[in-house]
């Protein structure tokens, strides 16, 4: 008999940061002040960072049960937060993204 799937309750979040000067010294910082919050049990839990050089903007991605729990997360962590942003992960499983 198949065993039921598992009841996701949380959603992936990207917290939008337009950080202009930021190094990248800093963002592995917080990239890592982050990471160990997943260690204490954070209701948000921090997954990466991208950081868009050319825009001076960092998208950090959170497994969360809201927008809410995320910005306080990026905040506590020194990640300044403008805006929540709800994501969907596409991720392909053939060599070269072709599906």
């Amino acid at each position: 008999m198949r065993q039921p799937l598992p009841i996701i309750l949380s959603m992936l979040y990207a917290a939008k940061c337009y950080w202009p000067g930021v190094t990248e010294d800093v963002l592995w910082d917080a990239a890592n002040r982050a990471r160990q919050q997943n260690q204490i049990g954070d209701r948000a839990l921090f997954r990466g960072l991208l950081y868009l050089p050319g825009d001076e903007t960092a998208l950090s991605l959170f497994e969360a049960d809201s927008p809410a729990s995320v910005k306080q997360a990026s905040e506590r962590v020194g990640m300044p937060c403008e805006r929540v942003i709800a994501t969907v992960w596409v991720a392909p499983h053939l060599k070269g993204g072709t599906r």
